[in-house]
């Protein structure tokens, strides 16, 4: 609605005139309400408020000051469980493969230092000469197949607790109402 009306005017107003501003927008003389977008107040208020649009032949009207971020405050109700699977197994994926990296780099830095070979040599000298049999269990191969199974497990294991833990927040959500969250626009 503009300041002037057509219904009420008795001549007939020039299209800058139908849309200039509301007078409760023009300045700020009002002391009972506070300014837009000072970060002070209520959330609420101004909150959905957009920006004033201007017709096509209307020249716009200049802000006489900047308005500051608008801030929203929405609450977190409610956890889509399949979407929370499906990030949780891209998350565990990533974990996997870091703990596959791991594993490899880790055992390449113990052959780098020589620390196999110094095990191997002190469990020779315990054992009268004889290698010891658990050594062949700390091979390049085996290592990384523990740790591609270990990865597995945690894909599995990390996908089905994300999933478990988005059906518990939605419980826990629907009896106390969910996390309350404030967002900007800066």
């Amino acid at each position: 609605m503009s300041a002037s009306d057509s219904r009420t005017s008795s001549g007939s107003p020039s299209q800058a005139e139908a849309t200039s501003t509301l007078p409760a927008f023009d300045g700020a003389d009002s002391p009972a309400e506070p300014q837009m977008g000072t970060g002070k107040g209520s959330a609420a208020k101004g909150a959905s408020r957009s920006p004033r649009k201007t017709t096509a032949g209307a020249t716009p009207v200049v802000e006489k000051e900047r308005r500051g971020p608008r801030r929203v405050r929405l609450t977190l109700a409610r956890l889509d469980p399949f979407s929370v699977m499906k990030l949780s197994f891209l998350a565990a994926i990533a974990i996997g493969i870091a703990t596959v990296v791991a594993v490899v780099l880790l055992w390449n830095l113990v052959e780098a230092i020589g620390l196999w070979g110094q095990i191997d040599q002190l469990g020779r000298d315990l054992n009268g000469g004889k290698p010891l049999p658990f050594m062949e269990f700390f091979s390049f191969s085996k290592m990384t197949s523990y740790g591609t199974i270990v990865a597995v497990v945690n894909v599995v294991i990390i996908t089905a607790l994300g999933t478990l833990l988005a059906f518990l927040y939605n419980l826990v959500a629907a009896l106390l109402g969910g996390l309350k969250m404030t967002f900007t626009d800066e």
